[in-house]
């Protein structure tokens, strides 16, 4: 059996911290952007060698704001947020599994 993979039909704002995707089985998740960010997989929060977290989840506020929620192909997302990260990228793998 093969498996279809997720993208997401449609991106939309639901307040300033959050926001939701509606996926192409119909599904809507929502996401904030707090929980996102503390997860996020950049390099900069990332250690690429040894997989630890460089930002402790306590420094970031649960009021994390987006500046822009970019799609990256048709399998990810790329979330700018306004505290300054704005490299990580979150496939839709990820998203719907959160």
């Amino acid at each position: 059996m093969t498996t279809v993979p997720y993208f997401a039909r449609k991106i939309f704002q639901k307040d300033n911290v959050t926001f939701a995707i509606e996926w192409n089985d119909g599904v809507i998740s929502d996401y904030r952007l707090s929980e996102l960010q503390k997860r996020c997989p950049c390099a900069n929060c990332v250690d690429e060698r040894t997989g630890r977290r460089l930002v402790d989840e306590a420094t970031i506020d649960e009021d994390v704001r987006a500046k822009r929620i970019v799609s990256v192909g048709r399998y990810a997302l790329r979330i700018e947020y306004l505290s300054g990260c704005s490299t990580g990228i979150y496939s839709f793998d990820m998203l719907r599994g959160h």
